[in-house]
């Protein structure tokens, strides 16, 4: 099956989402690309747990943020079963995701510097 170059850039080998695709290809890219934000949060996921399961950090950061704080994750995946993808939708959950991905990070680093 030949997908078209549009799909096979947005899930497969693309850096960066693009302005000029549409909605739909731009969820392709944050749900299925390694540079969208739902990898991103997934690794994000992974280094706040192994800081949780060594000791470094309380649970409540899995709920804070980790694994467990998945509102607009959840949100991201309802709309790829959506027949169409609106703008306001995709662009709010895929910054506040970012927005939440920053705050980890930061949170992550801050454990490392204790270390």
């Amino acid at each position: 099956m030949n997908f078209p170059k549009c799909h096979t850039a947005a899930v497969k080998t693309s850096t960066e989402c693009m302005p000029s695709w549409s909605n739909k290809y731009k969820l392709m890219f944050h749900m299925y690309n390694p540079n969208g934000v739902l990898e991103r949060r997934n690794r994000s996921d992974d280094r706040i747990r192994a800081l949780v399961e060594s000791g470094f950090a309380n649970s409540g950061a899995l709920y804070v943020h980790g694994s467990f704080n998945d509102y607009h994750y959840a949100k991201l995946v309802e709309l790829s079963y959506a027949a169409r993808v609106p703008s306001f939708d995709l662009n709010y959950h895929v910054i506040e995701l970012e927005r939440q991905l920053a705050a980890a990070d930061a949170f992550i680093d801050s454990i490392a510097a204790c270390i």
